[in-house]
């Protein structure tokens, strides 16, 4: 559980990444599935952090886990607009 607490900026930094390779690559359900992916890391975070730990380390664990959520949501939002992107080309082209 260390290992993940001391690296979870950079394992977001991670799905960061196969998000936007997914989307290089055009596959919908990948870039769903690493927003979804992301926001249950963050909510995960976010409740060992309440259950689990206590003073200023569940501070910090708990802050990280806000932060993922807010990365998730946006990556929901940026998979939204590229399916209607696509769906819109779809149905011009």
């Amino acid at each position: 559980m260390s290992f993940i607490l001391n690296n979870c900026l950079g394992i977001g930094v991670i799905f960061s990444l196969l998000f936007f390779a997914s989307i290089v690559i055009e596959k919908r359900i990948i870039s769903l599935l690493v927003s979804l992916i992301t926001l249950l890391f963050g909510l995960f975070l976010t409740f060992y952090a309440a259950n689990k730990m206590n003073g200023f380390e569940a501070i910090d664990v708990y802050v990280k886990g806000l932060i993922f959520i807010g990365e998730a949501l946006i990556l929901l939002v940026v998979t939204s607009i590229f399916i209607v992107t696509q769906e819109s080309k779809k149905k011009t082209g």
